[in-house]
């Protein structure tokens, strides 16, 4: 289903046969992508479930005279959430940096983000950000296929983040990221994995007593200094694709 077209649909119940999608999805499909009755696509409701489905129709409706798409359901399953889920908490960077470290840190298959409040990190997103966020998270599981919509958590201090399971730290004296999961042994059959990724000017001398003194263990991201988005996406890719195996 990876060239199929996506849609987001609220929720999918496996005995429901068929359904109406409405609003800028519906339009988009029929005005834009010219959908015919008999192509196939592929519905996600963003916890996991996808179905297989076909389209049988389009009509107007409504006093707004908006589009609607038919589309009749043939196969439904449920996804596993990917495990380990790799959880990644860093500053939020500047601006439209911002946007898109998220759109790809969905991409690459990180299953939440939560700003990380560090002495030299800026405040977090206000929460009218957060609803410009989640919906980046929608069109980039739309867009990639994700079962799951990457979940944007609130913010937390560091010398709490420190204490989170199997958290491990971005730093240029760390293993890579294959090595770190053995290590902490989380492979496969962990639940979960935090990520920490640092501001702009680095962690402060006190935070990273802190992270030595919860004994974290530090992943090595490259030869170069990133940006905090970069390093992010990197280390959600990293430890995405070690637990995978590839």
């Amino acid at each position: 289903s990876l060239h199929m077209h996506h849609l987001i649909v609220e929720s999918l119940d496996p005995d429901q046969p068929s359904l109406a999608i409405e609003g800028e999805q519906a339009r988009h499909a029929v005005r834009v992508r010219r959908m015919e009755p008999g192509e196939p696509l592929v519905l996600l409701d963003g916890a996991g479930g996808v179905a297989q489905a076909v389209v049988e129709g389009s009509d107007k409706q409504g006093p707004q005279s908006s589009w609607r798409l038919l589309v009749r359901i043939t196969e439904h399953c449920i996804q596993p959430r990917p495990r380990p889920a790799v959880h990644v908490v860093c500053p939020a960077p500047k601006g439209d940096l911002l946007e898109t470290m998220i759109d790809q840190l969905s991409q690459v298959g990180a299953a939440s983000w939560r700003p990380l409040d560090c002495e030299r990190s800026e405040r977090e997103p206000r929460p009218g950000k957060f609803d410009r966020l989640t919906r980046i998270t929608h069109e980039s599981a739309k867009q990639c296929g994700r079962a799951w919509f990457m979940e944007l958590e609130s913010g937390i201090p560091f010398a709490e983040a420190v204490q989170l399971p199997n958290t491990v730290l971005a730093s240029a004296d760390g293993k890579p990221a294959g090595e770190v999961l053995e290590r902490i042994g989380a492979g496969s059959a962990a639940e979960s994995i935090h990520v920490l990724v640092g501001p702009e000017g680095g962690f402060s001398d006190a935070e990273r007593r802190l992270a030595l003194e919860a004994e974290l263990s530090c992943v090595r991201l490259g030869p170069h200094v990133l940006r905090i988005g970069t390093a992010a996406v990197i280390a959600a890719s990293a430890f995405v694709r070690a637990a995978d195996g590839s």
